[in-house]
């Protein structure tokens, strides 16, 4: 779908290419590749295919050609799903235009068209429609770290509870859930900060790059790069308590089996001498000690109830319960 937007309806007559001089911002959501072929002619560039966009060398997601500045990052996004999925957004800066190819549907690009609806000022030209549109991913990523960072907090009342209402199996598994999402943050800010430091390079002149506001520009790019790194160092601490309560709950599960184990070996001891005394009084022969007397089952059962309470004394003083 290729959808144009405009900061204006004022100077619509199209260009030497055929495209109206008012549209800034060009966005190919699951182009086909006739409106890929179609936006080629009209923009005088050639653009990424999704094969492209999927390779994961540097040179091959960030380069300049033709005057143009193409640049392609991985994003986080729910997408409707549960987790969170991943894929690039190439970012195309040319002849004062934004264009954007994606092949996923985050919610910011939604989120950013109805604000450029309301206020056509962030989309005055393609420089500032695509600092605007990055400063909103990058607000959209520290929305992410901070649902996570709630999920971590509640997970962490769920394991260190005395009495817990889920099961340990069940927070093992919300944790490798949140590790994925928490992964897929971190390379999205990471793949952030690569293209923040290549859109701070771009001379003058470059992908419709003025003198008057290649300093702005340049100082935007600086205040998100110190964002993603701080975004970066928080999402890092997230991890790291995953990791923690990933160990404090397997070490957790330890101890329930160890004292299950603990509880059947001592119940099994006690029992040992009773079943001994009862193995004794069950033979089949004539003559047995007792065997006869009124007062020697009372004597018996005393006996055994004895050395029940003799052992737990002993356990109980050798700390084993």
């Amino acid at each position: 779908m290729l959808t144009l937007h405009t900061c204006s309806l004022h100077d619509t007559t199209p260009d030497a290419r055929g495209l109206p001089a008012n549209v800034v911002w060009i966005d190919l959501h699951n182009p086909t590749r006739d409106e890929e072929l179609r936006m080629e002619g009209q923009l005088g560039v050639l653009l990424p295919t999704r094969e492209d966009m999927a390779e994961i060398e540097l040179s091959s997601r960030l380069y300049v050609e033709d005057g143009a500045a193409f640049m392609t990052a991985q994003f986080a996004y729910h997408g409707g799903h549960k987790q969170l999925q991943s894929g690039p957004v190439t970012f195309v800066l040319t002849g004062g235009r934004l264009v954007t190819i994606r092949y996923i549907e985050p919610a910011t690009f939604k989120a950013f068209g109805d604000k450029i609806g309301k206020q056509p000022a962030h989309c005055q030209d393609g420089p500032t429609t695509f600092l605007n549109l990055l400063d909103l991913f990058i607000q959209r990523a520290a929305d992410l770290i901070e649902t996570s960072g709630a999920t971590m907090d509640s997970l962490s009342q769920s394991v260190f509870v005395k009495r817990r209402k889920t099961g340990l199996e069940n927070v093992l598994i919300q944790l490798g859930a949140a590790q994925n999402d928490n992964a897929r943050i971190r390379d999205s800010l990471a793949s952030l900060k690569r293209l923040i430091v290549f859109a701070s390079d771009l001379e003058p002149g470059t992908a419709g790059l003025n003198v008057g506001h290649i300093k702005v520009f340049r100082e935007r790019l600086a205040t998100m790069a110190q964002d993603v790194a701080s975004l970066a160092e928080h999402a890092a601490s997230i991890a790291g308590n995953i990791a923690f309560l990933l160990e404090a709950a397997l070490g957790l599960i330890n101890i329930e089996q160890s004292t299950i184990i603990k509880l059947i070996s001592i119940t099994s001891v006690i029992f040992l001498p009773l079943t001994l005394i009862a193995s004794i009084y069950g033979m089949n022969f004539d003559y047995m000690p007792y065997l006869h007397s009124p007062e020697a089952f009372w004597g018996v059962c005393g006996l055994m109830g004895g050395i029940i309470i003799i052992l737990l004394i002993w356990f109980k003083i050798r700390r084993w319960i």
